[in-house]
């Protein structure tokens, strides 16, 4: 009975080493009460699991076959505790639990070669699984750096699992190729020939270096895709440069008209007011009013970029009659951060803009919202959005179509370099995007 309860103890254990594992590649993105609570589920499971298999052992007495199908499924419960604490892509959490369970295979195949050569067959099948699981647990212990370097970069770029249903095959392909090879192995054997065993070590590792060649791959493309962002955001800088330029250009030419028929204006408002046709020179004056106004740029902002940024989307979303309500309290100097917050806006107003262009005519509104206030700046663009939005992994929105995903990628930029918090949510039709942020002014 000791040799049962020290087996289902081992078997646990072995589970254990497969979560921390698999936490690896997440464990810059967990959050302390996500890690707490990854361990108090799994501790409770473990206790749970040891009652479990110390009576499937008892029961079958042993059974090679039982101790396969622990071995083999036991990982189910801990994995389903891991995908509800970490909230990542499902597609994630499947390529980083099949690429585990190459990695798994081949412990347990070295460890098979050591304890089959090493253990006298006379001790026993029960004994052999028994040293064999613990051999498995001695290797875990002494390659954890290794296991540490491999597993926290084991998480190939995110692009990769964006793009469906390229993001699915790359999961997948793990999985299958363990699946093919492993099933197999589930009989009552315990140790398979030399050439099984041989043909088994060979795989993972075969397996492992051409997936080096993906993560190569990856990172180029990664390298590429921030190229190919980074121009983007130049020309829609000289975009929005040219855009000023021109509605800029498109006043001072109507004020050149107006300076011109001056002249005649004063001409005729003097002949209406000898002749005492007093309304028609108010008349005459509110015109005048009216098309100096037109000449004017509005004044959103006291932050000159800002203002810029605005009054080119107050164009462009009047002309698509989209309405626009905006809320701008920015401080004039923003030391060096106005830049950075232009470009964000007009990514953010941009997507607004397309989102709407997708919506009913009746259907179609635009909200800003930026205000600084002791050190503490928020800015918010939302857009009335019906259907629903296609989303990463970590909750963050992204189109599959050729050409778009910039405004997202600068989003990413600015949150990182000032540190800023982001909420993102989808509620009653509306999409809203929210930051927050700590500067001076």
């Amino acid at each position: 009975m000791t040799m049962i309860l020290l087996l289902a103890l081992a078997l646990v254990l072995l589970q254990i080493t497969g979560v921390w594992l698999r936490y690896l590649p997440f464990a810059k993105t967990v959050l302390d009460e996500q890690r707490r609570k990854l361990q108090l589920l799994v501790a409770g499971w473990g206790i749970v699991a040891f009652l479990l298999y110390a009576a499937v052992l008892t029961v079958y007495d042993g059974d090679v076959l039982r101790f396969k199908l622990l071995v083999a499924f036991g990982w189910i419960p801990f994995f389903l505790i891991a995908y509800y604490c970490i909230p990542r892509g499902f597609v994630q959490h499947l390529f980083v639990l099949g690429m585990h369970s190459l990695f798994s295979l081949l412990m347990h195949t070295i460890s098979g070669f050591i304890v089959g050569m090493t253990l006298p067959a006379d001790y026993g099948e029960l004994m052999h699984m028994l040293v064999l699981i613990s051999c498995y647990l001695v290797l875990f212990l002494l390659l954890i750096p290794l296991e540490r370097r491999l597993f926290s970069r084991l998480v190939p770029t995110q692009r990769f699992f964006q793009y469906r249903p390229l993001g699915l095959y790359i999961a997948l392909m793990p999985l299958i190729v363990l699946f093919a090879y492993a099933l197999p192995m589930l009989d009552g054997q315990l140790y398979h020939s030399i050439p099984e065993r041989v043909g088994r070590l060979a795989l993972p590792i075969f397996f492992f270096l051409m997936f080096r060649l993906v993560l190569m791959a990856g990172h180029q493309m990664s390298e590429h895709t921030a190229e190919v962002n980074r121009n983007n955001l130049l020309a829609q800088q000289l975009y929005s440069l040219r855009e000023y330029t021109r509605l800029t250009e498109e006043k001072r030419q109507a004020l050149r008209i107006i300076r011109h028929d001056l002249r005649h204006y004063n001409r005729l408002l003097g002949t209406l007011l000898d002749s005492g046709r007093i309304e028609e020179a108010r008349q005459l004056i509110d015109k005048q009013e009216a098309e100096l106004e037109h000449t004017a740029l509005q004044e959103f902002c006291a932050n000159d970029l800002i203002n810029a940024t605005l009054s080119i989307y107050v164009y462009h979303l009047g002309n698509l009659e989209i309405p626009l309500q905006q809320k701008i309290n920015l401080p004039r100097d923003m030391i060096g951060m106005d830049t950075d917050v232009a470009i964000l806006l007009s990514n953010l107003l941009e997507n607004a803009l397309h989102a709407s262009m997708q919506q009913p005519v009746t259907d179609r509104a635009v909200k800003v919202t930026a205000q600084y206030d002791a050190g503490q700046f928020v800015l918010s663009v939302a857009n009335r959005f019906a259907q629903p939005l296609l989303l990463d992994s970590d909750g963050w929105p992204y189109s599959e179509d050729p050409g778009h995903g910039t405004g997202m990628m600068s989003l990413r930029s600015f949150i990182h370099k000032y540190k800023a918090q982001c909420d993102f949510r989808q509620q009653d039709g509306w999409v809203t995007v929210m930051l927050y942020w700590q500067g001076e002014a």
